[in-house]
């Protein structure tokens, strides 16, 4: 019993302390996506300290255009996407994040001609999961590093000319029986890609060439939904 005393009186301290440290007034929150970063600043390169899953009740104690900063139940503090968070009831898309489809597929681009390394997530080299990977990681969306993980993930898209920009294309190449091969949608019937047979991140036509019979399906990350209609 007195342990359990002296532990909620920890935490009662450390919230205390972190209010008074960050000049904000305190408000609970709700962690409402799977796979959340809590990074260590408000900024898509900051570090990631941990994953965050649905449900976890967290407190804010700062706040910046885009971001919260929380404090979890073991007193750990960092940097959450507003739109992964539900404060005092209020449905946080009143805030939404301040980013969109069009800066992610910006910094796909960004990374064009790095070149292929199998097993790679990193700029060092990429593989075609870890590339994606990699991106949708600067923007609060964890996928596992396997093409044919990923395309369990999100919404399926029913056909070719649904495709908007961000979607994950998916393919079999090689006469795999299984898809091995994932890009992201451009538009312009264009997706970016890590490609072995190139040996680097290029952008590839979806209507022709080696692509367009190998082609098996897209989908559309839940995360992101929101985020298409910014």
């Amino acid at each position: 019993m007195k342990i359990r005393i002296f532990c909620l009186l920890i935490i009662s301290w450390s919230l205390m302390t972190a209010a008074a440290a960050y000049g904000a007034e305190l408000q609970p929150g709700i962690i409402k996506g799977d796979n959340v970063n809590l990074r260590s600043g408000p900024g898509l390169d900051d570090h990631i300290i941990s994953v965050l899953q649905p449900g976890l009740a967290v407190t804010v104690v700062d706040e910046s255009a885009a971001w919260f900063m929380v404090q979890l139940p073991d007193g750990q503090t960092g940097w959450v996407y507003r739109q992964f968070i539900q404060t005092d009831g209020a449905d946080s898309q009143e805030n939404p994040p301040k980013f969109t489809v069009d800066m992610m597929l910006d910094y796909a681009r960004s990374l064009l001609g790095i070149h292929y390394r199998y097993g790679g997530d990193s700029p060092r080299g990429f593989d075609c999961s870890g590339f994606i990977v990699y991106v949708l990681a600067k923007f609060g969306v964890n996928l596992p590093h396997e093409a044919a993980l990923q395309m369990d993930t999100g919404e399926q898209v029913e056909t070719r000319e649904d495709l908007i920009p961000g979607d994950l294309v998916f393919f079999k190449t090689m006469g795999s029986r299984t898809v091995n091969h994932v890009g992201i949608y451009l538009g312009d019937n264009c997706f970016i890609h890590a490609a072995s047979g190139f040996g680097a991140v290029r952008i590839s036509p979806l209507d022709s060439g080696y692509y367009f019979s190998r082609y098996v399906g897209g989908r559309r990350l839940s995360m992101f939904i929101d985020a298409y209609k910014i």
